[in-house]
This record gives structure tokens, C-alpha cells and sequence, in this order.
């Protein structure tokens, strides 16, 4: 691995500590592209229900239908063999949760109970399948309205199917262009994965190379599971979905070999070479103005990592270049998905954290219920439905930022609904106004939420005057100022106090796991072991290193404030996270090891086995590990580690964190 390459040449990423949460963030407008697609999309799926009911004379009807509507959020990056599958799903568990609602409502404790119920268990099937949206939120607000409704079952029966048929439209516009482009997402993952790696390769050396190693491992395993539920729709789509796949494979190549890079000094072809990948993710989303590109040759390169990057990424564009219809590849080496009985049964294990996540949601969603009910507010279940939205969030200080942008958003968002409502919106109007929302509020979702909940509180507003027109603007305008401060304090407090540091509790047992996985596959390296067990201790170990910095992460965001024992923690966690890449490169190289002895490989077993023992006893590592002349610069990140994990013994205590 470059043994002639001395370890202050190298260019090691530098670490920095995470910066420090601000209030501010919460209002910051982030410089992502607009969402067109999500905007047009959710007001056609919104706004098409409401003007039919409109024009066949039920307003309430077309309404209803617009909640079923509301199941086009559920639109992700999926493939759409999965999208028909969870549209479907998603549009029944609307119109469910509505029929529950409306029979529950004769009971007040049955209703705030099931409120509960309905929130956990979706928020806990959503958590469960990684499905990504709004989570259970929608689920909760089809409960809601159901509430509201009587409880004739005839009615019921009749005003659940309207919902589920506007459902059920949702899932014909999500679907729609699957005519025109049936593999769109695959494409999308795939050309995601060498943007990626073309900003890798330029920031080597620099501060965001951690950051982006790990952001280039997660997309590629993302881009694993993406083509691994992906189906064909017609024979020709076969091969294009395996010419994908082997791209896919060929980015983990290529990924090893801009780690080699990171060991050298920078190299002129480098630039050349982030082009080079840059273009083929352009070729993959069929960019216009994106041609043919003439590959960066190195035939005189001395250096073999250069020259080995350079012919990895030749392969790619190679593959990209070939007609699919002639292109063919094994599916023996594809993964296959998690069983339905494994995927379940790992969910309550100790390891995981769905259940707290979906308990935390269903008992807060009871509290403010409860409250909600027990004082009799007018239009209770907007209590609830604050706190369901607030805990959008995906840690505790994005919450807390919800929680904020949904105060201040709803206040500015109640001025502009009044003044809609005072307008009296008639006939076709209210379906072109409920639409419109909808299409702003998806358009700038991602950017700021607080923005998009000034048109969400307007959207609510008509749809509640709309099913209800008996009562009047100013009824519905104030009892939604006390909901949305109830609400929103319920839920703060309620994730607050529960399960909040349950990533920082997980911390040190992730993080004793990846070393232990970086012990176990330097030994198969240095006992020479097959291509076949390496492979399987490099695909654990892959896995546990995007674990803990994704625990890492969220336990980072557990307070406001940035938290010595966790932000302690940063340059031994980065540490490991470099030792173990940079061993998954050594592995994957036709490395030509003399014999190494097994008094030797057993002391290297034992050195990571007292830095394992480190983490978890919260001790400094006392150990010494044997010189390896194979792989100085793993030597030396090996004792980087050890060094950095001598804060253990100081001011940190993870075994209570």
C-alpha cells in the first residue's frame, strides 16, 4: 500500500468538531433546489378531489377526497416497484385511520387512546422500512378529521372509500412517469454515488474529507438497496438495471482507490480524473450538452495508485458506454433483501432504537390528547396534530428548531387564513386555493419549514371551514393560536424527557463494535485469508463504520449546547472511521504479504481487543502493538487512535451517557 510513501507525506484528513447547533439555524433558508416536482405533484393530487367534489356538488366530499390526496408525499427516492407498493399501502392507511377516528369518537378516552396507537404504529412501520416523509403525521391528521365526523357506519363506510379513491389518484400521479422514464430513480442513485466520489477525490487532504467519505459510503449502500428493489417493467429493462448494478459495483473499486490516493501527495491528473467522474454522473442523468469525454491517460505514471484510479475509472466509463441490451453480469453477486421475519426481529433488539422512537411519538401524541380533551378545547384534535408535526424532526435539536418554525410560521400563517376566510372563497375557488398552497408549501419544504408552515396553516384553516361550514372563520382561526402553543410545548417537553440520549447511550457500544470489525479484518488480511471471508468481514465493517457516524451525529444533536463528553469523543471516532476505511482499501489490493507469523497476527488480535476493552470500560488503552511493515501508514493510524483514546481515562464517562 505505498510502502515507500512516508506517513508525513500523506495527505490525512484533519479533523474539526462539529459545530455547535444555533437557535438561528431554524430560520436559515438552505441552498437546495426548489422541488418542482414535489410542488406540481401534491397540488395536482390535492387540488384535482376537491374541484371534482366542487363540481359534483359536495364540496365536504372533495375534501375528504384531498386528504387522500395528501398520499403523494409519500413520494421518495424509491424505485417505483416500491413506490406502488407503499403508495398503496399509504393511501389504505389513510382511509383506516380515518374509519378509526370516526368510531372511536363516541368515546373521549378511546379516542385520545387510539390517537396514541395510530401515531406509534405508523411512526413505527415508517422507521422500520425507512421509509422517508412525514413519517406518521398524515396518519395522525386522517385520525383527527375522522373525530370529527359522525359515527354512522354507513357514512363512515362512504366517506373512507371517497378518501381512499383520492388515495388512490395520489398513487396514479406518483406513478405517472413510470412511463417515461422507469428506472429514473435507479439513475438518480447511481449518478448520486460518483458526484460523489468526484467531490471526494477533490477534497483529499482537506477538512471535509471525512465528512464526504462517509456521505460517498452511504449513498453507495443506499444505491445497493435502490437497485436491489428494483424491478423490470418489460424484458428490455433487464439489462439496463444490471448495467446499474455493475456501475454501482465499480464506484466501490473506485472509492478504494481514492483512499489509496489520500496516503500520496496530490497529484497534477487528480482534477482530470474529479472531471472525469463528474461527467459520467452527468451522462448518468442524461444531461444535455454532456457528450463523449476523452479519459486522462497515465501509461508512464510511475505511481501505481494513480495509474490503478485512473484505469478503475476507465472501467466505469467503459460500462456506462455499453449498449445494455448487449450488457450481462452474474446475480450471484447482488445482495438480497432483509426477510420479512429477520427485518422484524431485528427491530427489537438491543441495538435498535424504532421502538423508542415510535413509543416517544404515541405517548406524547396521548399526553396532548388527553389535555386536549380533558379541557374541552374547541376542535381538540389540533392539540395532538401540533405535536405530531413538531416531531417531524429527526433529533432533538431539529425538533426543537420545528418547534420554533411551527410557532412562528402558524402566527403568520393564521393573518394570511383569515384573511382568505374573510374573503369567503366560493365554488371553484377553494379547490384553486387549496391547490396553490399545497404547491408552494412542497416547493420550499425543504428549504425552510417555517416558510412553508405559513401556507400549511391557511391550507388547514379551508379544509376545516370547507367540512364544516356551519361554524364560523373566527372559531377556527382561534382556537388554532392556543393549539399550536399547547401543542408544540407538549411535544418539546415530551422529547425532552424521553429517550432523548439513547444515541449517546448506544455510542460506545457502536463504536467498540467497528473496532472490533477493523481488528478482525487486519488479521484476515495479514493471514492471507480468501477473497471470500475478507469480503464478508469488509461488507460488516462498511456497515459499522456508516453506523457510528450515524449515531455519532445524533448523539451530537441531543442538546443545544455542545456537550463535552460527546464532542470529546470527535477525533477518536474520526480516527477509527479512517483506520477502517483505509484497511477496506488494503484489503481490496492484490497485496503481496510474506509470511506472517501467528504469534504475530495474535498480538495484533490482542491490541485491538484492549482498544475494544477501552471504549466500553471507559479506561485509557494500555497496550502495545507489534510494528506492521506491510502497512506503516495503518500502523501509524492505529497508534493515532490509540492517542486519541487516551481522553477516555480523563473527563469522558460514555458507559452513562
Amino acid at each position: 500500500m505505498n510502502n515507500h510513501i512516508s506517513y508525513s507525506s500523506r495527505r490525512r484528513a484533519k479533523h474539526t468538531f462539529p459545530k455547535r447547533p444555533m437557535y438561528k439555524e431554524a430560520f436559515q433558508i438552505k441552498p437546495i433546489p426548489l422541488n418542482w416536482f414535489r410542488g406540481v405533484g401534491s397540488a395536482i393530487s390535492v387540488g384535482t378531489p376537491a374541484l371534482l367534489g366542487v363540481l359534483m356538488g359536495n364540496p365536504a366530499l372533495g375534501i375528504l377526497a384531498s386528504i387522500g390526496g395528501f398520499t403523494f408525499l409519500y413520494v421518495s427516492n424509491e424505485t417505483y416497484a416500491q413506490r406502488a407498493v407503499r403508495l398503496f399501502w399509504v393511501a389504505l392507511g389513510l382511509a383506516v385511520s380515518f374509519a378509526l377516528g370516526s368510531l372511536c369518537s363516541y368515546n373521549t378516552m378511546l379516542t385520545v387512546l387510539m390517537f396514541g396507537i395510530v401515531g406509534g404504529l405508523s411512526t413505527l412501520m415508517f422507521t422500520v422500512y425507512q421509509i422517508t416523509g412525514p413519517s406518521g403525521m398524515f396518519f395522525v391528521l386522517a385520525y383527527a378529521v375522522g373525530t370529527s365526523m359522525t359515527a354512522n357506519l354507513h357514512v363512515i363506510l362512504q366517506d373512507s372509500l371517497i378518501l381512499l379513491l383520492g388515495g388512490m389518484f395520489a398513487w396514479v400521479v406518483g406513478m405517472a412517469g413510470v412511463i417515461k422514464n422507469p428506472h429514473r430513480t435507479e439513475s438518480k442513485a447511481s449518478s448520486a454515488v460518483y458526484y460523489s466520489l468526484a467531490n471526494l477525490l477533490s477534497a483529499v487532504g482537506t477538512a471535509e474529507f471525512t465528512d464526504l467519505q462517509h456521505q460517498t459510503a452511504s449513498l453507495m449502500q443506499q444505491a445497493d438497496r435502490t437497485l436491489m428493489n428494483s424491478k423490470w417493467f418489460g424484458r428490455k429493462d433487464k439489462p439496463y438495471t444490471e448495467k446499474l448494478r455493475a456501475l454501482n459495483t465499480q464506484a466501490r473499486e473506485i472509492f478504494l482507490s481514492i483512499l489509496d490516493i489520500s496516503l500520496l501527495p496530490k497529484h497534477e491528473g487528480e482534477e482530470q480524473l474529479s472531471n472525469a467522474l463528474q461527467i459520467i454522473g452527468d451522462q448518468l442523468l442524461q444531461k444535455e450538452n454532456v457528450s463523449g469525454f476523452t479519459m486522462p491517460t497515465f501509461e508512464n505514471e510511475l505511481n501505481h495508485s494513480i495509474k490503478n484510479l485512473c484505469l478503475n475509472i476507465q472501467m466505469a466509463a467503459e460500462i456506462n458506454s455499453k449498449n445494455a441490451n448487449d450488457f450481462k453480469t452474474d446475480p450471484k453477486d447482488y445482495k438480497t433483501k432483509t426477510g420479512f421475519r429477520v427485518l422484524w426481529r431485528n427491530v427489537f433488539t438491543s441495538g435498535s432504537n424504532a421502538p423508542f422512537i415510535a413509543l416517544r411519538y404515541g405517548i406524547i401524541l396521548v399526553i396532548s390528547a388527553a389535555i386536549a380533551y380533558g379541557f374541552h378545547f374547541d376542535r381538540s384534535y389540533w392539540v395532538p396534530l401540533s405535536s405530531a408535526s413538531v416531531m417531524g424532526g429527526a433529533t432533538y435539536v431539529a425538533s426543537l428548531h420545528r418547534g420554533m418554525q411551527r410557532s412562528l410560521g402558524t402566527i403568520i400563517g393564521i393573518i394570511v387564513g383569515a384573511i382568505l376566510l374573510w374573503l369567503h372563497p366560493q365554488y371553484v375557488a377553494v379547490p384553486l386555493i387549496l391547490a396553490s398552497l399545497q404547491f408552494v408549501v412542497e416547493l420550499i419544504y425543504g428549504r425552510n419549514y417555517s416558510i412553508a408552515v405559513i401556507f400549511i396553516t391557511p391550507s388547514t384553516l379551508l379544509i376545516g371551514s370547507t367540512l364544516q361550514p356551519e361554524l364560523t372563520s373566527e372559531y377556527f382561526i382561534s382556537a388554532r393560536i392556543v393549539d399550536i402553543i399547547i401543542g408544540s410545548a407538549v411535544a418539546m417537553v415530551g422529547i425532552t424527557w424521553l429517550w432523548r440520549r439513547t444515541a449517546s447511550k448506544r455510542l460506545p457500544s457502536v463504536f467498540k463494535e467497528a473496532v472490533e470489525r477493523e481488528g478482525e479484518l487486519l488479521a484476515a488480511i495479514l493471514n492471507c485469508e480468501s477473497i471470500e471471508v475478507r469480503k464478508s468481514i469488509e461488507e460488516k465493517l462498511q456497515n459499522s463504520l456508516i453506523q457510528l457516524r450515524l449515531v455519532y451525529d445524533n448523539a451530537f444533536a441531543e442538546s443545544m449546547r455542545r456537550n463535552a463528553r460527546t464532542t470529546i469523543l470527535w477525533p477518536a471516532v474520526g480516527d477509527s472511521l479512517i483506520l477502517g476505511y483505509m484497511l477496506l482499501a488494503a484489503s481490496r489490493k492484490d497485496n503481496r504479504i510474506n509470511h506472517v507469523s501467528s504469534d504475530r497476527i495474535e498480538k495484533v488480535q490482542h491490541g485491538f481487543a484492549v482498544l475494544a476493552e477501552s471504549i466500553e470500560n471507559n479506561k485509557k488503552p494500555v497496550m502495545d502493538m507489534p510494528a506492521l511493515p506491510e502497512f506503516p501508514s495503518i500502523y501509524e493510524d492505529i497508534m493515532q487512535l490509540k492517542r486519541s483514546l487516551r481522553v477516555l481515562d480523563s473527563s469522558l464517562n460514555v458507559t452513562r451517557l
